[in-house]
């Protein structure tokens, strides 16, 4: 039995997002647009974009809010 490694990452995404509207660092409609903005990237063939990246390349959040959501998810700098 395999990994489905892209079953992982949507969850991870599911979980960034989800994790930085329970917080308050961003809104859901701030998460949503950073998601059409990483499957519009996927689509056109550019390269694959974090969520956190996508939100903070925007100034939804910050670098520190990032690494909180990552800490969080147990997938911070250790």
């Amino acid at each position: 039995m395999g990994t489905d490694h892209t079953k992982l990452s949507d969850m991870g995404t599911y979980r960034f997002g989800r994790t930085a509207v329970y917080r308050t660092y961003a809104t859901l409609e701030q998460v949503q647009r950073a998601l059409a903005e990483q499957v519009e990237d996927d689509v056109m063939g550019r390269p694959h974009r974090l969520l956190g990246d996508i939100l903070c390349e925007n100034n939804w959040i910050t670098e520190e809010q990032v690494k909180s959501v990552l800490d969080e998810m147990g997938v911070g700098d250790e």
